[in-house]
């Protein structure tokens, strides 16, 4: 799937996605629940079948009604709805190991999202995160996430594969091989264009 923007009025496009019915029964709501008053866009999935996008998002399509905001926006989408079809699940916390597992992930949903949103063009989608990075006053590595910075490289690889992810285990520290070869057994290549 890649997103087109179809409307010109942006309350108007706001209010076909919050109906945006999805693959597979998805849907894509706005709550300012998410994240409170952040001025950072956000967005979550749940359950299965929920995007979650926080109030940042709604304003800034709505005020800056621009393309590079669109494109960061259908990047976020395409992003969660990789989450979505499904991650290596894991069930440790606070280890190397469930750091992997999570920044893989991540990176997984970031080529996802640049597959969705763009048809794979790594331009834009570097272009998307890039946007999105620019928020955060500090760009460190988390638990859950890699940095900005380790995700726009991980994009320049321009391949999620068992070489990417075998630098990621590198880079987390994990050293767990039968692990590590679950994990990239689980995922499928993907290959983005320039």
């Amino acid at each position: 799937m890649y997103f087109k923007r179809e409307y010109h009025d942006p309350k108007e496009t706001i209010r076909r996605i919050l109906c945006l019915d999805l693959a597979k029964n998805r849907r894509v709501i706005f709550s300012w629940l998410l994240d409170g008053p952040s001025n950072h866009p956000n967005a979550m999935s749940i359950a299965g079948r929920l995007i979650v996008v926080n109030a940042e998002w709604a304003a800034r399509l709505t005020l800056f009604d621009d393309n590079q905001v669109w494109e960061a926006f259908w990047m976020t989408i395409g992003h969660e709805l990789t989450h979505l079809s499904g991650e290596y699940v894991f069930w440790e916390i606070f280890t190397k190991d469930k750091r992997f597992v999570n920044w893989v992930s991540e990176v997984h949903a970031d080529y996802g999202g640049a597959v969705y949103a763009f048809d794979g063009n790594i331009e834009k989608a570097i272009n998307a995160l890039k946007y999105k990075a620019r928020d955060y006053r500090q760009d460190k590595d988390h638990q859950g996430h890699p940095s900005w910075q380790r995700r726009e490289e991980y994009l320049t690889e321009k391949r999620f594969d068992r070489e990417l992810i075998l630098k990621i285990a590198n880079d987390t520290g994990c050293v767990n091989q039968t692990l590590i070869n679950s994990v990239c057994k689980f995922y499928k290549t993907i290959v983005l264009e320039t």
